[in-house]
């Protein structure tokens, strides 16, 4: 778990120094691994130093359960912190914590950057005598202590940030060890059995990874450019994911510490879920295509009656069809089944414009939409209730404007629609019209939505407030 505090010490924090720490803050989930021990990077501040990074191990206890970000350390107390930060070397050895009543181990090292000691990163951990380190724990740590010298170096982290995915491996995923020459000088328990997981049979010291049947480019990158370099490689039927970090000396590249990762089955379920979301979609864009169908066959039907009110009628049958066909057109171009409701309102008032609006006396609407994204369940039903009211206000407010206004709040959504009309009839005859569209509303509202139904006046003009919970209160 990674825990930082805000960049900021005044002029100290150039953007060079802030990337430069905020990407040791990301690689020390990295270190923790390594060294099994809680990971600080810390600045001095007055006489003390802030710790602005925390992070502990995956495979190892924790010496501190609250994080420590912002807490500032007297040096007193962290004397060794003190020396790495003045003298510019690594530091190793212990300190007695009197609030714990407890010794810890804690090895400091200096963070450089443009030549200069910037920050301190501390490893720190509680020792066991009882328990014996083995070869995994030998060579993780030993891995730290050179990945330690080129932070105090200032090679690391690097200086460009690569390629990443969304699954990096970790050191209890398996660790690989090679030499200079990009031969194999360790291998973990976990990391011999994630091989034979993507089909390696043998693995042996001194063999190369292209050796062993696994073409590896990130790692020839790694070793070229001086760069750490993710990777995924897919091995037959299986993917393989791998993480290189270079060790390097003065002299050049000393060897690498590759991470390594089966991630065949998050793969297999990623192409998975990506097959349902497609299919998803089309099953939107199908229904979508056939309320289309069905609002032609509306309106080619009405060209054949000769009553007005049946003509009435079946136009608004259709344009209903069409408003929720307006939802499932959106739905169609995504993977998941919500909708940003703005776009919804966007197109619905076109499609009203378009069909209703006499270009004698034309409408402007004005839409405040927050940004939220509802749930398909909600998008439908909203989108009929706004077409209705935004119908009704056109067709017998007489108004030259209509706002539509929509606010989320931590329970409901609150949809309003006002005009500058004529207003309501008084208040009770207005909620008992018969009118066949303020009863869709109020039906949809008040029965299918567990909402609420407020008619309001707009000064001129009228206002209807619908406010829908998000979670069902009935």
């Amino acid at each position: 778990m990674i825990a930082t505090s805000a960049w900021t010490n005044g002029e100290r924090q150039s953007p060079g120094l802030q990337r430069h720490l905020h990407r040791l803050a990301q690689a020390s989930a990295l270190l923790a691994d390594l060294s099994q021990a809680d990971v600080f990077i810390m600045w001095p501040e007055g006489h003390g130093f802030r710790v602005i990074s925390h992070v502990r191990p995956m495979n190892a206890r924790t010496v501190y359960p609250v994080d420590q970000v912002d807490q500032v350390l007297p040096m007193r107390s962290r004397p060794l912190v003190t020396k790495a930060f003045e003298s510019g070397e690594v530091q190793d050895g212990g300190v007695f914590l009197p609030r714990q009543n407890r010794w810890i181990r804690t090895l400091t090292v200096p963070v450089r950057f443009d030549g200069e000691i910037v920050a301190v990163l501390a490893r720190e951990f509680s020792p066991q005598i009882e328990v014996m380190p083995g070869d995994l724990e030998v060579h993780a740590f030993a891995t730290f202590r050179r990945i330690a010298a080129m932070i105090a170096a200032g090679s690391f982290p690097f200086g460009v940030e690569t390629r990443r995915h969304d699954h990096p491996p970790r050191v209890g995923d398996g660790i690989m060890l090679y030499d200079r020459a990009g031969k194999l000088e360790y291998a973990s328990p976990n990391a011999l059995t994630v091989l034979r997981q993507v089909g390696t049979k043998q693995v042996n010291l001194g063999q190369r990874l292209g050796e062993i049947g696994i073409d590896a480019p990130g790692m020839r990158q790694a070793y070229a450019n001086r760069l750490d370099y993710t990777d995924e490689i897919e091995v037959g039927q299986r993917v393989l994911s791998t993480y290189c970090v270079p060790l390097l000396t003065k002299t050049g590249v000393s060897g690498a510490l590759v991470l390594l990762r089966n991630v065949t089955e998050l793969r297999q379920r990623d192409r998975l879920l990506m097959t349902k979301d497609a299919t998803i979609a089309e099953v939107h864009h199908r229904v979508k295509n056939s309320l289309q169908t069905a609002s032609s066959l509306l309106q080619l039907q009405s060209r054949r009656v000769e009553s007005d009110d049946a003509k009435a009628a079946l136009a608004e049958s259709a344009r209903r069809i069409r408003t929720i066909g307006v939802v499932h057109e959106l739905l169609s171009h995504r993977t998941d089944d919500e909708v940003q409701f703005g776009p919804v309102l966007q197109m619905l008032t076109t499609m009203i414009r378009d069909s209703l609006v006499d270009p004698t006396h034309p409408v402007t609407f004005d839409i405040d939409c927050d940004p939220a994204v509802l749930p398909n369940n909600l998008t439908t039903p909203l989108a009929l209730i706004a077409s209705e009211l935004v119908q009704n206000a056109i067709d017998h407010a007489e108004c030259g404007s209509v706002d539509i206004t929509l606010r989320t709040q931590p329970d409901a959504i609150v949809l309003t629609i006002a005009d500058d009309g004529i207003g309501f009839p008084p208040a009770d005859e207005a909620m008992d019209s018969s009118a066949l569209g303020m009863t869709i509303v109020r039906t949809i509202a008040e029965g299918e939505l567990g909402g609420s139904l407020t008619l309001g006046d707009n000064d001129p003009g009228a206002k209807i407030t619908v406010r829908v919970p998000l979670f069902d209160e009935r």
